[in-house]
Parts: structure tokens; C-alpha cells; sequence
């Protein structure tokens, strides 16, 4: 009876170890405090002569929660660089700090789930990973909808096979996987480009991010 025991705590251990996600999620990233908010890093076209502003803050009510929020603009500054300098404007977002060296593994995770309160615009999620030809340095980005209604708190859960890969902004044809393995950075933006128009007021609560196992809500198409 004891080696039955030993046998199976010891394959317990080993599922533990192949597949860290196989109770169904885990928790990534929560935006319940200060600590967690250091993070991240904001980011829009005001860097480079937009004038969209935007600002990641917790927020005073319950559930604790962060608050993205600013307003997007398509105009520019009206500076004589401005215009070199930017091909588009209209555009803000929040990505995770450089990870010195290191990399997210989801491993074992077929989908990541984004705990919101939406606001009616459209917001995109994307994910960086290392690029082993070219270094680190690369601009491809893997980006996916955040179809998120206005309203209550949800739960937006997309597949990791829904994310498709951009470089510099622009839709990659070819198509090819995505590294799980060495994820560079996380991030949400908003943006009012081409056909999408969102100039105005914007504001996003965000809970926690998570990577999650089989099982999930389906996402809509």
C-alpha cells in the first residue's frame, strides 16, 4: 500500500512539472495595488507629437482594480517635426517593463484571460516574444481583439491561436507560431486608426491577467 502512495504522490509531481497549468489557470499579472502597478509602462502618440494622453491608476472603488484611462486624438501638434516624425497618431496603450533578460514561459497554457470593465471601444491585446533570428530588438508584436462590452466586470478569455502576428503595425501573411516560451512583454491599447475611428474620452478597469488551460469560454469569432 505505502509504494502505491509513493507511486502516485510522485506522479502527481511529475504532472505538476509537464503541465504547471493543468488546474485550469494562473495568475499573471493583478493590478490590485501600487507594487503591481510599477510594472508597466503607459505609452501614446504624445511621445512622438500626437496629442492622445493616457495614464494606468488604481482606482478607489471595489474590487480593487486599475484604471486606464486618457483621450484619444488623431490630431497632431502642429510642430514641423510632427509630421516626419509620425506616419499615424491616435493611439495610447500599457505593455509589462523590460524583464531584464528573462522571459514569460506559459507552457502548458492554450489561452489568456483578461479580467475587465469595458468602457464600448475596441481595445487590442498583445504579446512580444523573443525573436530568435533577429534579437530582441524585433518589432513583430502578436496581437488579438478585446471584444469587451460596457459595463460590468468580465472575464475576455482568447486563445492563443487567435493572436495574429504584426510588425510594425502591419498584418504578417505568412503565417507562423507563436513562441510561448520566451514572452517578452503583455499590453492592452486603444487606438482610432484606419476604419476604426475612437477619437475621445477612454476608460478601461483591468483586475488581473491570467493564463489559462482547456476548457475556456468560447471566443467569439
Amino acid at each position: 500500500m505505502a509504494w502505491r502512495t509513493i507511486l502516485k504522490q510522485t506522479q502527481r509531481y511529475l504532472d505538476r512539472v509537464q503541465n504547471p497549468y493543468q488546474e485550469g489557470e494562473k495568475l499573471l499579472y493583478s493590478f490590485a495595488s501600487q507594487e503591481d502597478l510599477k510594472r508597466w509602462t503607459v505609452f501614446s502618440d504624445h511621445e512622438y507629437g500626437g496629442k492622445s494622453t493616457a495614464e494606468l491608476a488604481l482606482s478607489d472603488s471595489e474590487p480593487k482594480h486599475a484604471l486606464f484611462h486618457g483621450n484619444i486624438s488623431s490630431e497632431l501638434e502642429g510642430r514641423e517635426d510632427a509630421s516626419k516624425r509620425m506616419q499615424r497618431s491616435g493611439f495610447a496603450g500599457f505593455n509589462t517593463e523590460d524583464m531584464q533578460g528573462h522571459y514569460l514561459d506559459m507552457e502548458g497554457a492554450d489561452s489568456l484571460s483578461f479580467r475587465l470593465k469595458g468602457d464600448g471601444r475596441k481595445y487590442m491585446a498583445s504579446v512580444r516574444v523573443d525573436n530568435w533570428i533577429v534579437g530582441e530588438t524585433s518589432h513583430d508584436v502578436w496581437q488579438a481583439f478585446l471584444f469587451v462590452r460596457k459595463g460590468g466586470w468580465q472575464d475576455v478569455t482568447i486563445p492563443m491561436h487567435k493572436f495574429l502576428q504584426t510588425h510594425k503595425g502591419r498584418l504578417v501573411e505568412t503565417r507562423s507560431e507563436m513562441n510561448i516560451h520566451r514572452i517578452l512583454s503583455l499590453g492592452i491599447s486603444t487606438a482610432s486608426l484606419g476604419d476604426v475611428k475612437q477619437d475621445g474620452p477612454f476608460s478601461l478597469g483591468i483586475q488581473n491577467i491570467k493564463a489559462k488551460m482547456q476548457d475556456v469560454t468560447p471566443y467569439d469569432d
